[in-house]
């Protein structure tokens, strides 16, 4: 994936014990979707016989986000009688209260109806948000906003210790369900800085009368592009071939904006550079490329975000694909081993190493357990040597009779 999700076991839990991460961070961007995750961890948090701390000064479950996922999660596991702290880095539901303004939220997929206490069904971003507000006061949920998660360590007792810049609370299990639509996705190109290239859409009624390019090819895209349409001429540039991850409600406004001439797209196109009043994209038509320039007065570009990878390293839980460990240490050790098995094999050559068989074969082996140590701690590089050790020693001794490879020449 470009962006690298958090590695997780069986229901949402991470590489630490007690650590549940939902949400758009655990590949759940739909709102129906998340709320099934926040559900699912609270019914099974809930049902383990330690679920409750049994300490006043310790919440049983500290959730990290109030969005779907974590609202949903809360609400669940307040409802299964635990403690629950809900802290907020902005405001709750942070990432629908940035939607624009009167931004349809869907109820998708159809075929699976909402699980949890939040309310959800096709309405307006401010309807929803009234029900949510009026759900949370209704359960006496309590969520603390303004409080952004500076830290979460592991306690010897085995609870977790949250820390924000106003407290530190203490906690059973921690929840963490903050998403990622905070971190907007660049380009990466010329001119992305300038003041009218923008990553997010707020307020479309502020746009009129202006060319206005939307770079992107999800539901955000699509979404600000047909509410931009209505005021503005609008060109949506997409590198796909056609819109397979937009809603189908959203593929059929898309179809008739187009087909009534109130936007254009462009697919297959890569933009290349915004310069001022004039954005560059290469544009590939049966196989040939060509440049299009285009006039804008705003851009637009939606492309997703990235998850919040620092500081997701920095609570230590591990990311999909990580190249994690010392390779130089890891290549230092797969060494020791084949060195070690060389003393030992008694064909090195070199008298002062004669007679120190034993010792060779022990060091070989301490060399192994140290790397499969370090694998088993969840380091990647150690795999890589291990992985070496075996490959070269088959292909070595596999070679004709006296042409084998060092150190098993000879044997």
């Amino acid at each position: 994936m470009p962006t690298r999700r958090p590695v997780l076991r069986a229901n949402f839990e991470s590489n630490i014990p007690g650590l549940y991460i939902i949400g758009d961070l655990a590949g759940a961007p739909v709102v129906k979707l998340a709320m099934e995750q926040g559900s699912d961890v609270a019914a099974h948090i809930a049902a383990k016989p330690d679920a409750r701390a049994g300490n006043l000064n310790i919440f049983d479950i500290v959730v990290i986000g109030s969005g779907a996922a974590g609202l949903n999660a809360a609400l669940g596991a307040k409802d299964s009688g635990l403690r629950v702290l809900v802290l907020e880095k902005n405001k709750i539901a942070n990432t629908i209260e940035d939607f624009p303004e009167g931004k349809w939220v869907y109820a998708e997929p159809d075929t699976r109806p909402p699980r949890g206490k939040l309310w959800l069904d096709g309405a307006s971003k401010e309807d929803l948000l009234l029900r949510w507000h009026q759900i949370i006061r209704e359960n006496g949920l309590d969520v603390r906003t303004g409080e952004g998660v500076e830290s979460v360590s592991k306690r010897k007792d085995g609870t977790f210790e949250v820390r924000t810049p106003q407290n530190r609370y203490f906690g059973r299990r921690v929840v963490l369900a903050t998403g990622q639509r905070g971190n907007a996705r660049r380009l990466g190109i010329t001119g992305e800085e300038r003041e009218q290239v923008y990553h997010r859409l707020y307020s479309p009624k502020h746009y009129q009368n202006e060319d206005i390019v939307v770079v992107g090819g999800g539901n955000s895209a699509v979404e600000a592009a047909l509410l931009l349409a209505a005021q503005n001429r609008v060109k949506l540039a997409y590198r796909g071939t056609e819109f397979a991850r937009v809603f189908k409600d959203n593929r059929r406004k898309l179809d008739a904006a187009v087909s009534s001439g109130k936007l254009s797209v462009i697919y297959q196109s890569q933009m290349k550079r915004f310069d001022e009043g004039i954005c560059t994209l290469e544009v590939e038509e049966s196989n040939h490329h060509r440049t299009v320039d285009l006039p804008y007065d705003h851009a637009f570009v939606l492309i997703g975000a990235d998850a919040p990878t620092e500081f997701l390293r920095s609570l230590g839980i591990r990311l999909e694909n990580e190249w994690t460990g010392n390779p130089a240490a890891a290549a230092a050790l797969a060494l020791s081993v084949l060195a070690g098995i060389w003393v030992w094999g008694g064909r090195t050559g070199v008298a002062a190493l004669d007679g120190h068989a034993i010792a060779g074969g022990l060091a070989a082996i301490a060399a192994l357990a140290s790397l499969l140590i370090l694998t088993m701690q969840g380091r990647r590089f150690p795999w890589l040597g291990i992985t070496f050790v075996i490959s070269y020693t088959i292909y070595a001794t596999k070679q004709a009779q006296g042409s084998e490879y060092w150190p098993y020449r000879g044997w």
